[in-house]
């Protein structure tokens, strides 16, 4: 297979947006306070709609797989869900969360994991928003490191290293040719710290299965499950679905306390756990559908 066969789908997607735009948006934000920039993304997610045909495809797609017909204006209300979403996470990585609400279910099992020094990793999807997790774990004074792909995302980590200097400085990249990034991993969790890490999409590179997902079978990563197996650390399930114009209800579910890989029948054991997450993932979208951000073909 050729790299270009083998790079996921996400990956081929041209990342938008500018520092500028941002810069205007949160000057805009600041002076004349959140309906003023909702109205202008409003404005941008039915342009983006228009013209970025293959999202807009995606979109369509996913929705007639939840059982709800093609319609454009349900595409531009995902999208604008997106673009409050984006711009909500450059002001949690500001530290500006006093104008939202946000309400917490199962963060019972943050805090005994904080109080067993417990290390412990926490997945998640590209499902509403993780950085209004990470912006509480500041607040609760949790220690919550952030696993993730840099490949299409070095746009938006420059804006949030621009209003947020100290943005990065719990985030490990996944990098599949220096693979020492696991030795990160690893000494976070013994020193009894969280990792997040996001398992709805194939890096390149990495090992995936197939799990079925609204009906279909779609391409899922067993990194996260392989990486919790070898670190002997338990898996919870965190997904944080917005409600618009400003709530954002948290969720944390235990997945699993220990993963524990049969020599005999390694690969099985790995995609019952990711159909174990597809499933949990899928009842989460159907909970908040326009909560939704994976604007490729997923089931390619």
């Amino acid at each position: 297979m050729s790299e270009a066969q083998a790079r996921p789908a996400w990956l081929s997607e041209r990342e938008r947006g500018s520092m500028l735009a941002l810069r205007a948006l949160l000057r805009v934000y600041r002076w004349f306070g959140r309906p003023p920039v909702r109205f202008i993304l409003r404005i941008v997610s039915l342009y983006y709609a228009m013209f970025a045909t293959r999202a807009r495809q995606a979109s369509q797609d996913y929705f007639r797989r939840l059982g709800q017909g093609p319609s454009f204006w349900r595409t531009v209300r995902h999208v604008h869900t997106f673009a409050d979403c984006a711009f909500d996470r450059v002001l949690f990585a500001a530290g500006e969360i006093e104008e939202f609400t946000i309400t917490r279910d199962g963060k019972h099992h943050l805090a005994a994991l904080a109080r067993a020094r417990r290390g412990a990793l926490l997945l998640g999807a590209h499902l509403g928003s993780f950085e209004a997790m990470r912006a509480m774990s500041n607040v609760e004074r949790l220690s919550l490191n952030v696993l993730v792909h840099f490949a299409n995302a070095r746009k938006i980590t420059a804006m949030l290293q621009a209003v947020a200097p100290n943005f990065d400085v719990r985030v490990i990249e996944i990098d599949p040719a220096a693979p020492h990034y696991v030795l990160t991993v690893a000494e976070r969790i013994e020193a009894g710290e969280l990792v997040a890490v996001l398992g709805d999409r194939v890096g390149l590179g990495e090992s995936e299965t197939r799990a079925r997902f609204l009906g279909s079978d779609a391409r899922f990563p067993i990194g996260p499950y392989a990486l919790a197996a070898a670190l002997r650390c338990p898996i919870y399930l965190t997904f944080g679905l917005y409600h618009a114009p400003r709530h954002y209800a948290l969720y944390c579910e235990p997945f699993a306390d220990r993963v524990v890989l049969p020599r005999t029948d390694r690969d099985a054991a790995l995609a019952a756990l990711a159909q174990r997450y597809a499933d949990r993932l899928e009842l989460f979208a159907r909970r908040s559908p326009l909560c939704w951000f994976n604007f490729f073909d997923f089931w390619a």
